[in-house]
C-alpha cells in the first residue's frame, strides 16, 4: 500500500475559457448561449433560441391542458368544500 504523506504534486495551471458556447435542447427548441467572460463576467453574451417544427403547437396545447387541469382543480375543491 502506497503512504501519501504530505503536501499534493502542484497541477499544471489550466487556461480559463473567456469564450465558448453552450447549447441547450429539449423537444420544442434549442437554444445556443454565446459567453464572452471578458466582456459579461456575469452572463452571456447572447442567447439564440431556434424552435423545431410543431412547437409552436405543442406549447398551445400544453398551454390549454394546464388551463383544464385548473378549472378541474377549482371544481373539486368547491365540490369538497360543500360537505
Amino acid at each position: 500500500m502506497e503512504e501519501r504523506r504530505g503536501r499534493p504534486k502542484e497541477q499544471p495551471p489550466q487556461e480559463k475559457l473567456s469564450k465558448f458556447i453552450r447549447v441547450y435542447e429539449d423537444e420544442d427548441m434549442i437554444e445556443t448561449w454565446v459567453y464572452n467572460l471578458d466582456k459579461h463576467p456575469n452572463g452571456p453574451l447572447s442567447v439564440d433560441i431556434k424552435y423545431k417544427t410543431g412547437a409552436e403547437n405543442r406549447i398551445k396545447q400544453r398551454a390549454k391542458e394546464t388551463k383544464q387541469i385548473k378549472k378541474i382543480a377549482r371544481q373539486m375543491k368547491k365540490i369538497n368544500n360543500k360537505k
